[in-house]
């Protein structure tokens, strides 16, 4: 399990429907954000002539999640010769909050999808946290071209595990699985 610290107040805390007052874990944060932000396309007006998009289509049987996304990102030079990227939200009346002092300081869901996933990719990659070499992100990618009025996108696809979580009252939830150090 890695770690992640939620900020007071955050829209996803990335802790287990099974042990809400245990440990949050970076993998259950990222599914809970792709999660979230799904759930805000299906249900928000999109800023026009956006081609952000999300899917996520869940295998119970397999218990794995796939998951494509699509941001429409800005980039820009920064001091020291390297590149920020920024997404803007590309929906309108979005509730989001990244929280205080956590992990996460995006200013809206779109940002913060980016930035989880990445974060989830860098410590997929380092072996020590990854002793398994699973690899559930098999694209995380930022590509420089003209789209939906910004000057870039960032893409990733995952395979992502998943849990089924019976909940005491009833009824069931899915959230992403641990499967790092």
């Amino acid at each position: 399990m890695a770690d992640h610290i939620f900020g007071a107040g955050a829209s996803v805390s990335g802790t287990s429907h099974a042990n809400p007052t245990g440990p949050a874990s970076k993998e259950r944060y990222v599914y809970g954000i792709l999660g979230l932000l799904e759930q805000e396309e299906n249900i928000l007006p999109r800023v026009s002539e956006r081609t952000d998009r999300i899917t996520i289509t869940a295998n119970l049987s397999t218990k794995t999640a796939a998951i494509d996304l699509l941001l429409n990102v800005v980039a820009s030079n920064v001091v020291g010769g390297n590149t920020s990227y920024s997404a803007s939200h590309y929906l309108t009346g979005s509730t989001f909050t990244s929280g205080t002092s956590g992990d996460s300081s995006a200013p809206n869901i779109a940002q913060a999808a980016m930035e989880a996933v990445i974060a989830l990719k860098l410590i997929e990659l380092d072996k020590g946290r990854n002793p398994d070499n699973k690899t559930v992100i098999t694209r995380c990618t930022h590509i420089l071209a003209a789209s939906g009025g910004t000057n870039a996108t960032f893409s990733a696809l995952l395979e992502f595990p998943i849990e089924i979580i019976s909940l005491p009252g009833g009824g069931s939830v899915i959230e992403g699985k641990n499967y790092l150090t």
